[in-house]
């Protein structure tokens, strides 16, 4: 992989470019073409990893940290791990159970004595050296191992290459069982939430490549001979010794695109290694961390702006009067509500993968079929109606209520309780500041229902906002609650200035649904785990990792959690809770200090999360229509307005060439 990253936060496309600049890396340098993944360190892999190894012709694993898992051990050594696809990996685990092996007899006698496969298969690896902190291996370490090759009563010892060992391992080996899902590590489960600000960065910059790669793309094909002999490339930021894109064949192409792309790709990538992301390094790492963030901010914008202007360029804007141009960049149609950049609110509706012509003189018009939202205030309670849900504060700014008119008024807070509810936990770990979250955590919790204001702050047909702040510890807290006309989504837009040490802060959501399982995002898919503690596997997930959205569901109704920058979950029983911030101080002491945005939406929804477009909702919270002015009608343009004449039809153009072997 280009660095050993982190396989929790990362996206399934952050994933595939780890493994696709890492091969490219080695068969540049070495002419080797890599077929495994070896990383020892990542505390913990999802259950789609299989597919991507898999698609990027890797056929092995090895990882050693897995072993350590504070409550069970997984059963076997060499074993598939299947993929929620059915992809299934070639996997082992070094039973010598460190990646800091020295090659002595205990060493070697361990890896022989702890082998839980002995009766399938007959080879093991010991990964050697000063690994963890540099060094790799000594003069002393070989020697041992030379001494050790044929020694009475040890396993013979052989010095060979990764690869080697994976073939041998593979012809060697029969019948090996079969791990269904993720490797959950039993550890280290603070990496989700620590240094919030890193992943926010992380999160935005994703996107931000996402959308601006495909409309660069577009650009490159519906437009390819505009703006000849530009470039963007004399715009770019300054670099940094491990800022780099020295390996791109040619990176003025497409006015300099290519190279921006591939620079703020790669520095992104850098920023996913796995004491980085999960929050686990210095305070200068964070400092950089956030200068990174901010280039590739700069170099996206530069690519998502310049292709932009082809594409608003051959638009005709029709009969509008005040233009503007709403591109969609996710696979599916967007109905919603949006700000302009004037402030003021328009409906707009945008096909897949296409664009649509909005008119801001039309502000404020409902779409059809829509009921406005309608807010009525007294001193006990607020209630906001949009014709979908009915949602009622109580006087400390809790919702007391929703009731789902889609689904006969039927209640979604569970009976007696209030959702939005903030909770701080005392968060000590015993070891590990920045990496853990002990499961004592949930002993001791505070719920921060004292009210400083609650103000409607806007209401209008197409959208009201109620503005709750308080003050808790040493932190003050900004919430903008919004509802919109003709969305069940209720958006928390959050500002905290935080200034608590060793507390973790969670918001709960406990709701009127009951079921053994909740499902959760992961990198290009989702998988269920359970909502109880009926063994010890279960109650070991007392908080796990989740991308864009979590779902509870029985049948017929359920109730999902979605953010735009949060990863650490936990759903216990009926209350849904998302990690919010914590404030550890090693080795950073002045971790996540400071101001946080965040913003994080409850879906209540009648059927699946499928049918209900969980998925969609949540695509749609972290990757915003795109807007853009169109300064005066023109007519004659190379399009028209609504989605016709230019379209995106992206199952004609073709976006990349693969290379062999590459599929």
């Amino acid at each position: 992989m280009w660095v050993e990253t982190d396989c929790n936060i990362p996206s399934g496309e952050s994933l595939v470019r780890q493994i696709l600049h890492g091969k490219r890396f080695f068969r540049r340098e070495f002419g080797v073409e890599t077929a495994d993944v070896w990383i020892h360190g990542v505390f913990g892999y999802a259950a789609s990893f299989q597919q991507i190894m898999a698609k990027a012709c890797v056929d092995s694993f090895l990882t050693q940290k897995t072993s350590w898992g504070q409550f069970n051990k997984l059963p076997q050594h060499t074993f598939l791990w299947r993929g929620i696809d059915g992809t299934e990996i070639f996997t082992h685990f070094p039973p010598v159970d460190t990646y800091n092996a020295v090659l002595g007899p205990e060493h070697i006698h361990r890896s022989m004595s702890r082998f839980k496969d002995n009766d399938r298969a007959t080879r093991t690896l010991i990964p050697y050296g000063h690994g963890d902190g540099g060094g790799g291996p000594t003069r002393t370490m070989l020697e041992l191992g030379r001494r050790t090759a044929n020694f009475e009563g040890l396993p013979q010892v052989t010095f060979e290459k990764a690869s080697m060992f994976f073939e041998k391992a593979k012809a060697d080996a029969v019948d090996l069982p079969v791990w269904v899902g993720e490797l959950y590590l039993e550890l280290h489960r603070g990496t989700y939430t620590t240094q919030a600000r890193t992943k926010r960065g992380n999160r935005q910059c994703e996107w931000l490549l996402r959308d601006a790669e495909m409309l660069d793309a577009l650009d490159f094909v519906l437009f390819p001979d505009a703006r000849q002999g530009e470039t963007i490339t004399t715009r770019a930021p300054e670099r940094t010794v491990y800022d780099t894109w020295d390996d791109h064949e040619a990176p003025e192409r497409r006015r300099g695109h290519a190279g921006a792309l591939d620079r703020a790709w790669k520095l992104v990538l850098i920023n996913q290694f796995h004491d980085i992301i999960p929050g686990s390094s210095i305070h200068w790492v964070y400092q950089d961390n956030l200068h990174d963030y901010a280039t590739v901010t700069t170099l996206g914008e530069q690519v998502r702006d310049d292709s932009l202007a082809s594409l608003v360029g051959a638009v005709d804007a029709g009969e509008a009067k005040r233009p503007v141009l709403a591109i969609n960049t996710t696979s599916f149609c967007r109905s919603e509500v949006v700000e302009l950049a004037d402030g003021s609110l328009v409906h707009a509706e945008v096909p897949p993968v296409g664009y649509a012509v909005i008119d801001a003189a039309k502000r404020g018009k409902l779409p059809a079929g829509a009921t406005p939202v309608k807010v009525s205030k007294t001193k006990t309670r607020t209630v906001i109606d949009n014709g979908l849900l009915r949602i009622t504060l109580d006087k400390s700014g809790l919702i007391a209520s929703i009731k789902d008119h889609r689904a006969a008024d039927r209640e979604v807070i569970a009976p007696g309780q209030r959702a939005n509810l903030l909770q701080m936990h005392k968060d000590y770990p015993h070891n590990w500041d920045a990496w853990e979250l002990d499961v004592n955590y949930l002993d001791a919790f505070e719920n921060l229902t004292a009210l400083k204001s609650l103000k409607v702050v806007e209401q209008s047909p197409l959208r009201a906002v109620v503005e709750i702040t308080r003050a808790f510890g040493e932190s003050s807290l900004s919430q903008r609650m919004i509802v919109t006309a003709g969305s069940p989504r209720i958006d928390f837009d959050t500002t905290i200035d935080w200034r608590e040490r060793h507390r973790l802060l969670k918001v709960a959501f406990p709701v009127d649904v009951l079921a053994p399982q909740a499902t959760f995002e992961i990198q290009y898919g989702h998988l269920q785990r359970t909502t109880h503690a009926n063994t010890s596997w279960d109650m070991a997930q007392f908080e796990v990792c989740a991308q864009k959205w979590v779902d509870l569901s029985e049948p017929g109704y359920g109730v999902a959690l979605l953010n735009d920058c949060k990863y650490g979950h936990d759903v216990k029983d009926n209350v849904l809770r998302l990690s919010l911030l914590r404030s550890s101080t090693n080795p950073d002491p002045e971790a996540d200090q400071g101001e946080h945005r965040f913003t994080y939406a409850l879906l209540p929804h009648p059927g699946d999360l499928r049918e209900a477009g969980v998925i969609e909702q949540a695509y749609a919270l972290n990757v915003p229509l795109v807007l853009r002015d169109i300064h005066a009608p023109t007519s004659g343009g190379r399009g028209t307005s609504g989605g016709s004449g230019l379209s995106f039809d992206l199952s004609l153009i073709t976006l990349c060439r693969c290379h062999p072997p590459y599929p």
